[in-house]
């Protein structure tokens, strides 16, 4: 699987203190080898400003960053109903908007839970992909975010330039899904399905924030 992030690229965009990564003891023994290498060594943002954040429960006691809950812990665990079978194992990494992501350890799938829906949507083919779509809209970020610049000239080419290049990288969460900002669908509409995770964030992007 190839790792479309590095631990340098991470480091030019985020704070190291914001930058979390695990013990290989910390890590379930079925983990493959992709998305054990970013979480050793190539990290994850936990910085309550941007789009991602992690589980609560990895930074629990006394030696944080703590275990990965598995998906049979949260809360809501009967209400799921046909499911990928072994979905119980996969573990929560963390949250988008009130979307639960999670990682299959074995595939290296990524998956969101939407809020309230008790269904699994895939996210991205690796953990890899979703980490270099975090290091992408970090780069961008005094593009879009009036937090970080004064003056923020093109949100919406940024966020439209943003899905161009998250697409070469891993189509999957974009396929048959149209843009936030697409005049020939109409996410407002009564009987629109629920706007997909990274969609939220690009539609973040594109009306720019601050």
């Amino acid at each position: 699987m190839t790792q479309f992030v590095d631990r340098a690229m991470m480091e030019s965009v985020f704070p190291l203190k914001e930058l979390e990564t695990w013990e290989e003891e910390k890590l379930p023994t079925e983990l493959n080898a992709s998305a054990r290498s970013i979480l050793t060594e190539v990290g994850l943002p936990h910085d309550r400003s941007f789009f991602f954040l992690l589980d609560g429960w990895l930074f629990e006691g006394e030696n944080t960053p703590n275990r990965f809950r598995r998906c049979a812990e949260l809360d809501y665990f009967s209400r799921y109903e046909n499911m990928p079978e072994g979905w119980e194992n996969w573990l929560v990494l963390g949250e988008i908007f009130y979307d639960v992501v999670v990682l299959d350890p074995v595939s290296g799938m990524v998956y969101s839970l939407p809020d309230g829906e008790y269904r699994a949507d895939p996210m991205n083919q690796s953990l890899a992909s979703f980490a270099y779509f975090t290091y992408l809209l970090q780069a961008e970020r005094p593009n879009y975010d009036f937090s970080m610049s004064d003056e923020i000239p093109d949100s919406e080419g940024v966020a439209i330039s943003l899905r161009e290049r998250m697409i070469r990288v891993d189509p999957l969460p974009f396929e048959g899904v149209e843009p936030a900002w697409s005049e020939e669908f109409d996410w407002e509409a009564e009987d629109a399905p629920r706007m997909p995770a990274w969609e939220v964030v690009l539609s973040n992007v594109y009306e720019s924030i601050g």
